[in-house]
């Protein structure tokens, strides 16, 4: 069996993770929308992708804290 990540990574592998798909499906829905060729798309969307991951990687580690301090307040402890 593989060796795992230590659970003090856990935040981190879970925003790369979660941004790279995050990035992946909205920038692929708009320029979807807004291209019409096939080759187009895929030029535009993984130009588009590389741009987006990082910034949706970083936003997920500042902003993910402050949703679980939100939903600490809104939601009822098990």
């Amino acid at each position: 069996m593989a060796k795992k990540i230590p659970f003090r990574y856990r935040v981190y592998v879970f925003a790369l993770i979660m941004s790279f798909f995050t990035s992946m499906i909205v920038s692929a829905i708009i320029i979807a929308s807004r291209t019409m060729s096939y080759d187009k798309f895929i030029q535009i969307w993984l130009s588009s992708f590389v741009i987006a991951w990082p910034i949706v990687f970083i936003a997920i580690l500042i902003i993910a804290p402050l949703v679980n301090k939100l939903l600490d307040q809104l939601v009822e402890a098990p």
